[in-house]
């Protein structure tokens, strides 16, 4: 006999004598099924009922997400279209540090939204402007495009300059 025959054949003794120990009467494994509440605590939900949809489960919890703009209109009239940053958004180069944690509606599409002083967005090259909000659409794929748009806050923008985007007066900021 080999080594290994010994070993396996110790290994099966070994399980031979401690199968009875595990499955005795009183160990909880061949008791009845755990009864987690009282019989009749809880009735089963009605076939037609509206049962309230519950959370992912994540192993930590999701941040709150905002939505920032709200329009109507397409979301390609929301700004000026960066090829340059779409490209590096694509390499994710350029990107949202969360994705969709601030959001913008468009007409049904959602899109992603940081900001140009450093609000959500990850910008090692340093490409992105000051005074700009930029639309993340596919973000953190290699379809990603980016839109900029002015941003009119005076915080921001304490000069005022009332550059005007091509869909200036449709946007509802929350």
């Amino acid at each position: 006999m080999s080594g290994f025959d010994v070993r396996l054949m110790a290994a099966g003794l070994l399980c031979g004598l401690m199968l009875p120990v595990a499955f005795s009467a009183g160990s909880p494994a061949l008791a009845g099924a755990l009864e987690r509440t009282e019989p009749g605590h809880m009735a089963p939900p009605q076939p037609d009922s509206n049962l309230p949809i519950a959370p992912p489960i994540v192993q930590f919890p999701l941040p709150p997400q905002w939505v920032t703009i709200r329009s109507n209109e397409d979301w390609r009239k929301a700004g000026k279209f960066e090829k340059e940053l779409s490209r590096d958004c694509a390499a994710l180069r350029f990107k949202e540090i969360t994705p969709l944690r601030f959001r913008a509606y468009f007409k049904g599409e959602v899109l992603g939204v940081a900001f140009g002083h450093g609000l959500n967005l990850n910008d090692p090259e340093r490409k992105a402007d000051r005074k700009k909000i930029y639309l993340f659409r596919n973000g953190n794929t290699t379809a990603c495009t980016v839109q900029s748009m002015d941003n009119k806050d005076p915080r921001v923008n304490p000069a005022g300059d009332q550059a005007a985007t091509p869909a200036a007066g449709g946007f509802q900021k929350y």
